[in-house]
């Protein structure tokens, strides 16, 4: 065990509490139990060697890669970018979204399931939602216009309010319309600029106001929508599982609104009292900048939700930058700007980058398990279900792996498996049981089977 007086993120209760969590999640999406299809084939392909976590890690670095190839040719938000840049941004998309899904299906299968594995999910989550934020703004042609700092604020709070939701009740809720929907929207995006132009997203439907306006428009009005009638707004008031209806850290349900409110409040000020039109300048940096503290923030509050431990509100070291470059206006800008921007960003994504490796590193070491490679003498202790029969049940919110977005099945039989069952069972009782009891079908049913 650690000493309790070493510089940690973790200390040792919260590396037990971390020890005994079991990931739970309720709902489930549209396409999910589709795209269950697809999953379930491609984790087969998977070779036994390579671990769960470096999986989801490579999904994240493709689709990182991918994004800055289209930052590299749009750094304003509004040049306009070759055709291949899109297409490989939304086949990067779905990448990271394939490799993301199977993750934990691999772990399951290889038995290397953690609660390290549910973290590592949620982290590159969040920084994923950063660059696919950022993509999505230069696919539509948003340019340095408030409509893309609106886009930010948006998705960010609610990837954000999600694990908010999680922190009160113990159990991250899926709406029906959810991650799976929205990042097929987004690759759908991608390509439709990639092979058509960004000319359909520029068509105005009333003065000042254009299609991708109408776009963000609707998009946020149905993101709200599905997250009120999923419940949790609601579960957020009124479902706290603490004591006298707090958080499962027994801490203000109201409390998480915090960070993330203070953030987003610096960051308009930053905008809105530039002297340098700084956010016009360099829109894809300031909103990478915010981006990044972000997922700071959310970060913290996955790991408040799986420790049990109340989450860092104001006194983090990621509200320095924005902090600092509020300072510098106050006093008329004695820095330039532009250049404490590029270092604030700098700062942001080491302390974000920082803070999630420690995080890992003080797993590993508490709970004595790798990261990204796989322990010696790892077998395949299950399959997953096959394609035919993920296609007859959806995924349901019992059958859990490590991954937090995704809900695997724990059968491995065919149906025609459980037929033979219950055929031979069936057929061992004739004889000694009465007909009556043979007549009423008894013998194993196929829930049990699973």
């Amino acid at each position: 065990m650690k000493d309790e007086s070493s510089q940690c993120i973790l200390n040792n209760f919260q590396l037990e509490n971390l020890r005994r969590h079991v990931y739970k999640s309720t709902g489930k999406t549209v396409l999910d139990p589709y795209m269950q299809v697809f999953w379930c084939w491609l984790v087969e392909r998977v070779p036994l060697c390579i671990a769960p976590n470096m999986i989801t890690l490579v999904g994240l670095l493709v689709n990182i890669g991918t994004t800055l190839v289209l930052v590299y040719y749009s750094s304003d938000g509004h040049s306009t970018a070759p055709p291949g840049a899109f297409i490989a941004c939304g086949l990067g998309l779905f990448i990271y979204q394939s490799l993301d899904a199977i993750d934990g299906k691999h772990a399951r299968r290889t038995g290397t399931n953690n609660p390290l594995g549910e973290l590592f999910d949620h982290g590159c989550d969040a920084f994923s939602t950063v660059f696919v934020i950022i993509a999505y703004g230069i696919a539509t042609d948003l340019g340095p216009s408030y409509w893309f700092f609106y886009l930010c604020c948006v998705c960010n709070f609610m990837f954000y309010a999600a694990h908010w939701q999680t922190l009160v009740s113990g159990s991250l809720h899926f709406g029906q319309f959810d991650v799976t929907e929205a990042q097929i929207f987004l690759i759908g995006t991608q390509l439709w600029t990639g092979c058509f132009g960004a000319a359909l997203w520029n068509i105005e439907l009333v003065e000042g106001f254009q299609i991708k306006h109408a776009m963000l428009c609707l998009s946020t009005v149905c993101s709200c929508a599905s997250f009120i009638l999923s419940g949790n707004v609601a579960t957020i008031l009124t479902g706290g599982i603490g004591k006298n209806g707090a958080t499962i850290a027994d801490t203000s349900v109201l409390s998480p609104c915090i960070p993330i409110l203070l953030l987003t409040g610096m960051f308009y000020k930053i905008l809105a009292e530039s002297d340098t039109l700084l956010y016009q300048e360099n829109t894809i940096l300031f909103l990478l900048t915010m981006g990044l503290a972000f997922t700071k923030v959310t970060n913290s509050l996955v790991v408040a939700h799986m420790t049990k431990s109340p989450p860092t509100l104001v006194v983090d070291s990621i509200m320095l930058g924005p902090a600092l470059m509020l300072i510098n206006q106050y006093l008329s800008a004695p820095v330039p700007e532009q250049f404490l921007l590029w270092l604030v960003m700098l700062f942001t994504a080491y302390d974000s980058i920082r803070y999630c490796v420690e995080i890992c590193k003080e797993i590993c070491a508490g709970l004595n398990i790798p990261c990204l490679t796989m322990p010696e003498g790892v077998k395949l202790v299950s399959t997953p279900l096959p394609a035919k029969r993920a296609s007859l049940r959806p995924s349901r919110s019992s059958d859990l792996d490590s991954s937090p977005k995704r809900h695997s099945m724990r059968s491995a039989y065919s149906v025609g498996d459980v037929r033979k069952t219950i055929r031979t069972s069936s057929v061992s009782r004739i004889g000694r049981l009465p007909r009556r009891a043979t007549d009423s079908g008894s013998g194993t049913s196929m829930s049990d089977k699973n």
